[in-house]
C-alpha cells in the first residue's frame, strides 16, 4: 500500500494573526455571559455529553484549559459551552439560577465557527463542526448539512479518513484521529437518514478501524464510562449497518453495478449478523429492550429501532417491486413494519425523566416522526382490521410527546409533534365511539383510500419522511 504523505501549509491566509480572531472575541463574550458559571458548564458537557459522544479525551482537555485554556480554538470552546446550555437544568446549582439565552450564545458559536473555517480551518474546525451539528435544540437541517459535508472535506484532507495505526505518532493521537473520524461518519450517516440527503462518506473511501472500549476509557474507570463506552461502540458497528442500508435507498443509477441488489432476507441478514455479534448488557438491551439506564443507552435504543424500522420499509419496498403488488398492505413486510413503528412508541413511553434529560443525537427526532407517519398511514387505510388501533397508537405517542416536550422541554418531540399533531388532534376530535371521522371527512376518506397508493402519498405530503426515497 502506498504511504500517506501530508504537505505542511499555512493555515491563516498571509498577514492576518492570531491576535486578530474574531472567533477569540467571540469566546470571549460568551464566557463573560456564563460567569461565575464556566466551570459548571463544563463539567455539565462531560457529565452527559461527551461520556456518550467523546469527542474529548477527558484528561488531557482538562489538562489544557485549566493551564493553558488560550492554546484552544476559541471556536471549539464556544461551541462546546453552547453545546452543554441544554442540560443546564440537570445541574442543582445552575437550575436555581437564570437560563442564559442559548439562541444567542449559539449564535456567537456559529459566527466563530464559519470565522475559523475561513481562517484557520484544521481538525478543532472538525471538532467544533461536530458539537455544533450535535447542539440541541436543533434550528437548521440545511445548515447543519452543510456543516457536515464541510467536516467531511476537512477530515479527508487531514488525513482523518487513513489508519493511523502504524505511524510513528504517539498512542494518545492515534487514539484521538480514530475517534475524530467515527465523529464524523456518525453524523455523516444519521444525516443522512433524516435529512434525506445522499451519504457524503463512502465505505471503500477510508480503512480506519472501529473503536474500542480500551480506546475510549483513556484514564476513566468508572462503571459509567465503561458502559457509555460499551454503548458508543455498539452505536458505530450499528450505524455501519444503517450504511449499507442507504447505500441501497440513495442507488439512483442504473448503470453502476455498486452497491449490488440484495433480496429482503439478505437485507434483514445485515442487520441479524450485528445483533448476534452482540454481548452482553449491549444484548440485553437491543434485543430484549431491558437495561437501558446506562449513559447514551435510551438515544442508541431509539437508534437501532429507526434502523430497524428502515430496514422494514426497504424489504416492504423490495417485496412490492419482486411481486409486482399495487399496494404494500399486501406485503408480509407490512405489519412487520407496523411493529418497528409500534416499538418505536412504547420506547417513547416507557422513557423516564433521566433518559429525557441524557445525551440525545438531535436527528434521533426524525425517527419520532417517521413512525407516527407511518402508523397514521396504516390507520388512515380503508378495509385494515386494526386501524383504529394504529390511530390510537399515533394519539398515545403525540399524548406522551407532549408530555415529555411541556414536563421536560425535551426538544426531540418538537419535529413530531409540529408535523404530526394537527392530523391526530383532528382525528380526535372528531371521534365519537367507534367513529372517529365527521361525515364530510369520513366521505373523503371513504372516496380516495381504495384507491392507488399515491393519493396517500400526496395527502401526507406535508409530513417529513424518514428519507424521501423509500415510501412509506
Amino acid at each position: 500500500m502506498r504511504p500517506v504523505l501530508f504537505n505542511t501549509v499555512p493555515r491563516r491566509p498571509l498577514g492576518l494573526f492570531s491576535n486578530q480572531s474574531l472567533p477569540a472575541m467571540k469566546c470571549e463574550i460568551i464566557e463573560k455571559y456564563l460567569e461565575p458559571n464556566l466551570d459548571e458548564v463544563v463539567d455539565l458537557f462531560f457529565q452527559y455529553a461527551n461520556i456518550c459522544f467523546p469527542i474529548f479525551d477527558e484528561g488531557s482537555f482538562r489538562n489544557v484549559y485549566g493551564m493553558h485554556r488560550e492554546k484552544i480554538s476559541p471556536a471549539l470552546l464556544c461551541n462546546l459551552y453552547a453545546n452543554s446550555l441544554i442540560y443546564w437544568e440537570n445541574s442543582s446549582e445552575l437550575s436555581s439560577s437564570r437560563l442564559p439565552d442559548v439562541r444567542y450564545i449559539w449564535n456567537q458559536a456559529n459566527e466563530a465557527l464559519h470565522s475559523e473555517l475561513f481562517l484557520s480551518p484544521g481538525i478543532s474546525t472538525v471538532m467544533a463542526i461536530i458539537l455544533n451539528v450535535c447542539g440541541r435544540p436543533s434550528t437548521s437541517i440545511f445548515g447543519n448539512g452543510g456543516m457536515v459535508g464541510t467536516a467531511v472535506a476537512l477530515s479527508n484532507a487531514l488525513g482523518l479518513n487513513r489508519d493511523p495505526s502504524n505511524w510513528n505518532i504517539s498512542p494518545l493521537e492515534k487514539r484521538f484521529r480514530i475517534r475524530i473520524w467515527w465523529l464524523v461518519v456518525v453524523n455523516d450517516r444519521w444525516c443522512s437518514l433524516a435529512y434525506g440527503t445522499p451519504l457524503q462518506i463512502h465505505r471503500a473511501q477510508y480503512d480506519v478501524p472501529f473503536p474500542t472500549v480500551d480506546d475510549l476509557q483513556s484514564n476513566c474507570t468508572s462503571q459509567s464510562h465503561i458502559a457509555a463506552a460499551e454503548v458508543f461502540v455498539a452505536f458505530t458497528s450499528l450505524t455501519e449497518v444503517m450504511s449499507e442500508y442507504l447505500e441501497h435507498v440513495y442507488k439512483i443509477s442504473v448503470h453502476v453495478p455498486y452497491p449490488p441488489e440484495r433480496s429482503a432476507i439478505e437485507l434483514e441478514g445485515l442487520l441479524t449478523d450485528w445483533e448476534e455479534s452482540l454481548t452482553g448488557n449491549i444484548r440485553r438491551m437491543v434485543l430484549h429492550g431491558t437495561d437501558f439506564d446506562a449513559p447514551g443507552a435510551a438515544n442508541f435504543r431509539l437508534a437501532y429501532l429507526a434502523v430497524k424500522l428502515l430496514l422494514r420499509r426497504l424489504q416492504l419496498d423490495v417485496d412490492k417491486n419482486n411481486l409486482g403488488i399495487i399496494d404494500d398492505i399486501d406485503s408480509h413486510y407490512y405489519k412487520q413494519a407496523q411493529r418497528a413503528a409500534e416499538e418505536i412508541v412504547h420506547l417513547v413511553q416507557e422513557m423516564g425523566e433521566s433518559h429525557l434529560r441524557g445525551f440525545w443525537l438531535p436527528v434521533n427526532s426524525f425517527s419520532l416522526t417517521s413512525a407516527t407517519t407511518f402508523l397514521l398511514r396504516s390507520g388512515l387505510r380503508k378495509g385494515g382490521l386494526n386501524n383504529y388501533m394504529f390511530l390510537d397508537i399515533a394519539k398515545d405517542m403525540i399524548d406522551r410527546l407532549r408530555s415529555h416536550s411541556e414536563s421536560f422541554r425535551w426538544d426531540l418531540a418538537d419535529n413530531c409533534l409540529a408535523s404530526c399533531s394537527d392530523l391526530v388532534d383532528k382525528i380526535s376530535s372528531n371521534s365519537t365511539q367507534d367513529v372517529f371521522f365527521d361525515s364530510t371527512v369520513s366521505n373523503f376518506f371513504q372516496e380516495h383510500l381504495d384507491f392507488n397508493q399515491s393519493f396517500l402519498n400526496d395527502f401526507m405530503a406535508d409530513f417529513p419522511e424518514i428519507t424521501p426515497t423509500v415510501r412509506l
